[in-house]
């Protein structure tokens, strides 16, 4: 593919994003507080960093030569001061106190400036940059090695101050930046996953594994800005570094461009293609593909689903929202907007369409920093969790479940994001409008008719390993049915098998007789091609429509009760390859 090709559909997306932009653009001339603002419709409320969408803005104009991108950009900006506060910093939201994401404020505010400040007066171009000089101060003085943020904002901060400290001409941001990329580079796990989204960054969990967001925060935030913090200063160690890093981070994307994220730490963000309120991978692995075409295959790949997942000019939050009736949240445009512009205005490279990682994968492999297995066989990927790193006090989901089946002719099939519907960051996530419709996404063991609810999602502890049975690789795990709140049920002690054969996933497993009229199998099947065979266990009623919120799928549900002997066996079949 051209790098002419590639730009004009990135530019195509880019303009049609920003058009919806423009139309939800607030007109309140009596009304400072709104003027200018960003609206979302779904939210009902204007998201404090919509005003980082100036630069793709610009960059709509630019491109376009449509002045009508120029205006909203300036009304645009001029509305962003409500969000900034005395001391530089800016505010996520009207009702939140949190400045971090000044970090991302200051990037999109200097590149606008940096690549297209010219469109502006220079009485303009004054006023603009007054604000950023005022953005860098407080970085400077906030996001520091001492600062209680997640590893994503450190890197950030690296590339913010790197960028800042060219453009103002200052060593101790420099110096900063430096010393945060370097503590950011201490944090990578043994398979080349970089760990901190979580307090404290080194923390370990009782397993051991390592707070990690890899399909998440980490491919469409901290691995972007650590790569440009290197590109900036022109540290060729550390590039290469960030390459390795790539490398493995590619792992987790899956042959149709979609980020394997059920293991991250913010799965409750999961939107399929990378995370809700990230910017996107599409930048730094366009750059990164003037070298190596996987990498600009890869973010193709993932360009592709964006595509996807727009509709009425906005970015949903995973493929299925239009089908649930789901509006799109505008924050996955404006954020999404910004890293589609920095494609653009780093140049878009030439390549020829190659293979990925996920198309030629390794049979089995182990991840001991997230407890978990992620297996191919064939046309089919899966990913088995025991992952027991709490985020914020919440439990993730564990167990040893499938937290991910995927096959190459019908899509995904399973996709687990939260076990339940938590608003852990209510002014970063998306309310459905169909609560009613919302259930997990997570296929497990979990009792019924009883209070509190005693699940296999919920189970810390499970025990997984990794079998061969006849030449298909087959996970078992071993647990314990647990409440949410950590409680294990009397005599609830299971068993499961995952066989992944060429043809068919094969799930078995056994629970105590005593419970088999209290506990069944929850199979939450994504709407496709796919077929269920039940040949122990019956099915305890027709299979009921769902829409599991986070990463974004109608699911079929069904509830497959253990024979009296307390087991049950099916098999997940796509078609013939």
């Amino acid at each position: 593919m051209t790098a002419k090709e590639a730009e004009k559909q990135v530019m195509s997306l880019l303009v049609d994003w920003c058009d919806a932009l423009v139309r939800l653009q607030l007109r309140r001339p009596d009304d400072p507080r709104l003027d200018g603002a960003i609206f979302c419709p779904v939210c009902g409320k204007v998201h404090g960093r919509c005003h980082e969408a100036v630069y793709p803005l610009l960059c709509a104009a630019r491109l376009t030569g449509d002045e009508t991108y120029l205006d909203a950009a300036k009304r645009l900006f001029l509305w962003g001061g409500q969000m900034q506060d005395s001391d530089g910093g800016c505010r996520n939201d009207f009702e939140s106190d949190w400045k971090g994401v000044t970090v991302f404020a200051a990037i999109a505010l200097h590149d606008a400036l940096f690549f297209h400040g010219d469109l502006l007066t220079t009485a303009e171009r004054v006023v603009w940059e007054t604000r950023l000089s005022a953005m860098g101060k407080w970085l400077y003085e906030n996001l520091t090695l001492q600062s209680s943020a997640y590893l994503n904002y450190y890197a950030a901060a690296a590339c913010a101050m790197r960028l800042l400290g060219g453009c103002f001409s200052n060593d101790a941001y420099f110096s900063r930046a430096g010393e945060l990329a370097a503590y950011c580079m201490k944090h990578i796990s043994e398979n080349g996953l970089i760990f901190g989204e979580g307090k404290p960054h080194d923390a370990l969990s009782p397993k051991g594994c390592r707070a990690i967001d890899a399909g998440g925060y980490n491919v469409e935030e901290t691995l972007p800005c650590l790569w440009r913090y290197a590109a900036a200063a022109g540290d060729k160690q550390m590039l290469d570094n960030c390459r390795h890093l790539w490398q493995a981070h590619l792992l987790w994307m899956l042959p149709d461009g979609a980020w394997d994220n059920s293991t991250g730490t913010r799965a409750f963000k999961w939107t399929y293609w990378g995370s809700r309120t990230a910017d996107g991978c599409q930048a730094a692995l366009f750059a990164l593909g003037k070298d190596d075409p996987v990498f600009a295959e890869a973010a193709w790949r993932n360009f592709e689903l964006y595509r996807a997942c727009t509709h009425d000019g906005l970015l949903s939050g995973g493929p299925d929202y239009k089908k649930n009736g789901e509006p799109a949240c505008v924050h996955h445009t404006f954020c999404h907007a910004k890293v589609l512009a920095g494609a653009i205005d780093g140049g878009m490279p030439t390549w020829l369409r190659v293979a990925l990682p996920a198309d030629h994968p390794l049979p089995a492999r182990y991840y001991p920093e997230l407890d978990s297995y992620r297996i191919a066989n064939g046309g089919w990927r899966m990913t088995v969790c025991g992952y027991d790193f709490a985020y914020r006090g919440t439990k993730h989901i564990s167990g040893g479940c499938v937290t991910l089946l995927w096959h190459q002719k019908a899509g995904p099939l399973l996709a687990a994001g939260m076990a339940d519907r938590t608003l852990l960051e209510p002014h970063n996530q998306q309310p459905s409008v169909h609560p009613e419709t919302w259930c997990s996404g997570c296929p497990r063991l979990e009792t019924v008719g009883i209070t509190p609810v005693y699940s296999q999602q919920y189970c810390d502890g499970a025990v997984l390993t990794l079998q061969k049975t006849e030449g298909n690789p087959t996970v078992c795990a071993w647990g314990c049915l647990c409440s949410k709140s950590g409680q294990t049920l009397p005599g609830g002690e299971y068993t499961v098998a995952y066989r992944l054969s060429r043809d068919a996933l094969f799930v078995s497993g056994r629970v105590d007789p005593a419970l088999a009229g209290t506990v069944c199998f929850v199979l939450p099947l994504i709407e496709t091609e796919a077929s269920v065979e039940i040949s122990t266990g019956r099915l305890l009623s027709p299979p009921a429509p769902c829409f599991n919120l986070c990463p974004g799928f109608l699911c079929r549900e069904y509830r497959i009760a253990p024979d009296p002997a307390g087991l049950f066996r099916l098999q997940i079949s796509a078609g013939m390859l």
